[in-house]
């Protein structure tokens, strides 16, 4: 098994998987989750981390022995697949960035009280300066990054929901009744839940991509069994993110 030491040196793909799950599906929904159906709800967050493991570790274990992408593979099966793959991307692409970036830029205009701003501008601004830092930095600026964001971010929430479970729960509302989940409306936030919990699974070829490009930044192939513990490690954290989220706002 690789030391920690070497875990940390290979943190990458995993650690990316990570900062772009924690968005809508943590940020929003688990916290939705907590706050209006109350504890049942922890049952289909940690269904839908186990469910979907397989699709996103597959994108590791793939590249990792064929030393190709995913999307190689599906271009391997046929154009066909390759196609389908296209449209589902270009389909949901959009709306996830919309999503993401209304999320972001309700969050940086309320962190930082400039509500003379637009979420409109605030995104607009947001995506040209992240592009730019991608275009300049590329992978390894990224991944640099995102050690420190994401260790910062974990770390903060979880001495947070330290902090809210040894204080106890606030005064409970004798007005506040947990909303009905299998209502219409419980039964449609549920599907939204499971489906952007970590997040959606076409993020499997992301994953894949991103490991072929540690493997330039590093000119290193991972072995199979260190490329997967750095995926796990990630992924993990994700899932421990998406309980804090639920556990603050429950």
């Amino acid at each position: 098994m690789p030391s920690l030491k070497t875990l940390i040196k290979n943190l990458g793909p995993g650690l990316l998987f990570a900062s772009m799950a924690i968005g809508t599906s943590h940020l929003v929904l688990s916290t939705k989750a907590g706050a209006q159906y109350g504890w049942i709800m922890v049952i289909p967050i940690i269904l839908a981390n186990i469910l979907k493991y397989p699709f996103f570790e597959f994108g590791i274990r793939y590249t990792t022995v064929t030393n190709t992408s995913l999307i190689e593979g599906y271009r391997n099966r046929g154009k066909a697949y390759l196609w389908i793959y296209a449209f589902i991307t270009l389909v949901t692409t959009f709306t996830i960035l919309a999503a993401l970036y209304v999320v972001t830029s309700g969050l940086f205009i309320n962190l930082f009280k400039v509500d003379d701003l637009s979420v409109g501008n605030v995104a607009l601004g947001l995506f040209v300066f992240i592009s730019a830092i991608l275009i300049v930095g590329r992978y390894k600026f990224l991944e640099l990054s995102l050690k420190f964001v994401v260790s910062i971010l974990f770390l903060a929430l979880m001495v947070t929901t330290i902090l809210v479970i040894y204080k106890g729960q606030v005064e409970p509302s004798p007005q506040f009744n947990p909303m009905p989940i299998f209502d219409e409306v419980g039964i449609l936030f549920l599907i939204g839940l499971v489906g952007w919990m970590p997040t959606a699974v076409e993020a499997s070829s992301w994953i894949s991509l991103w490991t072929l490009e540690k493997q330039k930044v590093t000119k290193r192939r991972l072995p199979l069994n260190e490329a997967l513990q750095e995926f796990n490690s990630g992924y993990y954290m994700t899932a421990l993110l998406a309980i804090f989220f639920w556990l603050l706002a429950g």
